[in-house]
Order: structure tokens, then sequence, then C-alpha cells
């Protein structure tokens, strides 16, 4: 499937596509922002001792799902934020439980033949029911809830992300046992969306459908994969889940396992030979660069990628649930005299403003600065050059703007995240964070029921 409209934003930093052993980490975190909608009821405490795969906290509306230690150690922390808002629960690893056997294995027959209820409960038990994520509204689904279908997401055309290809090579049994196990969670189909150079085979079952996507950014996002093969609304929920986390799902049953690790891309201009390294869940991001900065002094270490990522600092410094890269960009905030001229070609912009065109192929070193400050909204055709979805961007934003649910839910805000709507972001004039507003929404429409 070609998606025409998109961009692909020209970042320096592009990561080597070849695994390398990463730093050891002595600190792994499970962060609160990392799942919408989490209200938790604790289930340790500063100075407890954990045993990898050990609950954690619990969702206090859904207490069947529990979240795990992603390792073996002291719980040394719990950041909280405003309103107690749960920041992160960090542990000072001590022993490396995480790889040996915890469950019985499983034969691939028996894999291909699970139930419902037995594969269900191994994923809540290991922690690793956290690794979906719900559409509408992006939550870990309700232990009860059955999905109409379920996306794996083994393409990525964030910038400056990791090649799928690259990270499952050698891992092609335990991805079949994951998409088996998955066809186990619903009675639809399981999707595999992938690039077209993705050379493995899906296993020969109907219900396992292999769609391959190209073009760029956000060619690579589930909200894309839904929209055109699945669409949500109110009452049709699907879930959408990484390829490195159905590796982890695989080896759980076939080898009885939990894998929490991570092959993770370091990119962006403050990292010095950019590359693929092997690593884990939730790991300590300044022990996961420190060895390969350039200069700390004026970054902004990133979560993620540039246009869907958080801001590592603090309490949150840690690697996200769901981000399988690390950013490392300068902090913008330098004036340039006549910078509004538009004469400067090492400016980038998505539309014409600069002269772009005196080095259209080249790659920038893009900074956290806007380039300008917030106003009042500005319907421009941008949006819909960046937008592949069959929706109205300026309608759906000025709905989201005004909180109006009513009018926001027929334009397609049920289907959409905030990592779909960052490029519209990053291409509007006035500045405005609609992935904000649509989340507002989310929450209002949520709680209403």
């Amino acid at each position: 499937m070609r998606i025409k409209q998109g961009l692909n934003i020209p970042v320096v930093g592009c990561p080597e596509q070849a695994i390398h052993d990463g730093p050891p980490i002595r600190h792994v975190a499970l962060c609160g922002p990392d799942y919408q909608g989490l209200r938790p009821r604790m289930m340790v405490q500063e100075g407890d001792r954990v045993s990898c795969g050990q609950p954690m906290f619990v969702h206090k509306h859904h207490p069947g799902v529990p979240y795990c230690a992603p390792g073996a150690g002291e719980v040394i922390a719990i950041h909280r934020g405003a309103r107690r808002a749960l920041h992160s629960v960090v542990l000072r690893l001590e022993d490396e439980e995480c790889g040996k056997r915890l469950y019985q294995p499983m034969t691939h027959t028996r894999i291909r033949r699970l139930e419902r209820v037995e594969a269900a409960g191994r994923l809540r038990e290991a922690g690793l029911w956290t690794a979906f994520r719900t559409r509408p509204f992006s939550a870990v689904p309700a232990a009860n809830s059955v999905p109409r279908a379920i996306f794996v997401t083994a393409i990525d055309t964030r910038p400056l992300a990791p090649d799928p290809c690259v990270v499952t090579a050698g891992q092609t049994e335990a991805f079949a046992d994951g998409l088996s196990v998955l066809m186990s969670l619903t009675p639809g189909s399981v999707y595999l969306c992938t690039a077209p150079e993705w050379e493995w085979s899906a296993p020969g079952d109907r219900r396992i459908r292999h769609v391959r996507f190209e073009g760029p950014h956000p060619a690579g996002l589930p909200g894309t994969h839904i929209h055109y093969l699945d669409p949500v609304g109110a009452g049709r929920q699907v879930w959408h889940v990484g390829y490195q986390d159905v590796i982890a799902i695989g080896r759980l049953f076939s080898e009885g396992v939990l894998d929490f690790s991570r092959v993770v891309a370091l990119g962006g201009s403050g990292i010095h030979q950019p590359r693929l390294v092997r690593s884990r869940l939730g790991a300590s991001i300044p022990e996961l660069v420190g060895r390969y900065m350039q200069d700390e002094d004026g970054s902004r270490f990133i979560s993620g990628s540039v246009l869907g990522g958080r801001a590592a600092h603090a309490g949150l410094a840690y690697l996200g649930r769901y981000h399988e890269q690390v950013t490392v960009i300068p902090e913008g905030g330098d004036r340039h005299l006549f910078g509004w001229t538009g004469i400067f070609p090492w400016r980038y912009s998505a539309t014409r403003t600069f002269l772009r065109r005196l080095g259209q192929r080249r790659k920038y070193n893009l900074t956290t600065a806007q380039n300008g400050r917030y106003s009042g909204m500005i319907p421009t055709r941008a949006f819909e050059k960046v937008m592949p979805l069959d929706i109205l961007p300026s309608p759906l934003f000025r709905a989201l703007l005004v909180q109006d649910t009513d009018t926001a839910q027929a334009l397609g805000c049920l289907e959409l995240d905030e990592e779909d709507l960052a490029l519209c972001a990053f291409v509007c004039p006035a500045k405005i964070d609609y992935g904000l507003a649509l989340r507002t929404n989310l929450q209002r429409l949520e709680k209403e029921g």
C-alpha cells in the first residue's frame, strides 16, 4: 500500500543499521506517563526487593492487569509529579533473572492451539499484557476485553528509527510463535504491517494478513495501518503491538523465559557515531547514552523520536515502554539576525519559507526551537500535504481546540493518537500542539462513555 502524503524530516545523526552491544545498565524504571489514563495502586514501596516480572502496581479501575518489574533488584525511588501523578518506579538491578526459564516451554504445535484464557493468563502474569495498546484511546486493554483485530507494527518511518528487518534478523521462530499467540487473543485478523523490503514470510494462516506499506512518514504508524485496514470507532476496538514485543511474547511461550531486552537506536547530532545497541526495557538513558555523547551541555535527551517522544530528565530519564530509540538534539533558543527573511539555506522548513532548494538533499541539525510563538490556528494546505488519512484536518483541529467532542468524533478523532498529528503540529505556522488537544478530547470522550 503506497502512502503519498507525509514528510520525512531530514535530521542529522541517522544510526548505523548494525547492532552493537550496549553499555551495562544498573538502573531501570517503569514510567507512569507511558500508560494513558493510569491510576496506580502501588504494590511496592521504596526499599523493597523485587524479582523480574513481579507486579509493582495495578490500575485501580483494571486490577486484573499487573504492571511488572523489568528486572530484579531494589526499589530505590518512586518519583511523583503534580497532584501526585506517578512519574516512575526506579529499580537498582541486583540479579539478572531476565532470560532465565520461569515458565513451562511449549512446542510450536501447542502454541498454535492455545486457548485464549491460557494465553491471556500467562501474558498478564508475566507483565507482557501491557505491550498491547487499544484504539481508540491508546490505553492498555482491560483483562476481559477482546479486540476485533490485532495490528503488529513491523515498520518504522519515524526519524532516526531502527530498521525492523535488522532487529528481527535471526528471531523468525520467536516472531512466528508470537503471531500464533496473538491469533488466540482475537476472533478476527492479525495484521502484520511491514515495509516492502521485509523478506520473511508470515505463517500460512488465513487469519494472518501481511500488508506492506511504503511512502514517507507516517506510513509506519499503527494509526495509518488501522485507518486503511480496519477503522475503529465507538464500540469498535482493535489492539496494536510492536514487533520487539511480539518476539518477547513468542519467547515467553516457546522457551518459558521473560525477555525484557530491547534493541535501541541512538541517534541525533548529540550522539557520536549513532548506532543500534542491545539494551533492556526501561533502561536509564544517561547510562545508555553516556559513553556515546559528544557534548551533554545544551542537549536534550528524548525517549522516542523527535516527533512523538518525551523529554527524558529527572524522574523520567528512562527508556519508555513503547520506545525503541533515544534521540539527542541541541536545545534551541538562539536568535539569528534577520532570521525571518528566509535567506539561510542551512535552516529547514517543510514549506518554501527558506531557501531550502540550495540544499534539498542535505540533512539538518535541527534543535528544539519552535522558531515562532503560539498564535490562533491558521488553516493551511500544509496539513493536507502531511496527512495521509481520509480526514479533514482543519475542521477537526478547530473542533479539538474548542473541545467540541461531538464534531471531533464525527470527524474521526477516535482513530487518532498524538503521534498521528505530530507532523501537523510540526508544519503548523501557529505552533499549536494538536496532539495535546486531541488527548484532552479523548479523555473527555472516555470519561463520558
